[in-house]
C-alpha cells in the first residue's frame, strides 16, 4: 500500500471540493483531512476555519501538481 503526501494544506471546503473532484476525475485517489475540530465545525455550522488538507498517494505527487498548475503555466 502506497503512503499518501501532502499536495495541499490550508484550503476552504469550496477549494477543496473543486481539487478534490479535479483530481478524481483523472484517476487520482484522494484523502481529506480537516485541522482541529474543524469538521465538526463544519458539519453543524457548514464552515471549517481550521481549514483542510488533501493528500495523494506519494507516487501520484507530481502527476496532481501538473494537473492543478493555472493554464497558462503548463
Amino acid at each position: 500500500m502506497s503512503k499518501e503526501k501532502l499536495l495541499l494544506s490550508n484550503l476552504n471546503t469550496m477549494e477543496a471540493e473543486i481539487i478534490t473532484a479535479k483530481l478524481k476525475s483523472y484517476g487520482i485517489p484522494v484523502l481529506r483531512k480537516s485541522k482541529g475540530t474543524g469538521e465538526i465545525m463544519e458539519i453543524y455550522t457548514g464552515v471549517n476555519l481550521y481549514g483542510t488538507d488533501v493528500y495523494v498517494p506519494e507516487e501520484m505527487i507530481e502527476l496532481a501538481r501538473e494537473l492543478l498548475k493555472p493554464e497558462n503555466e503548463q
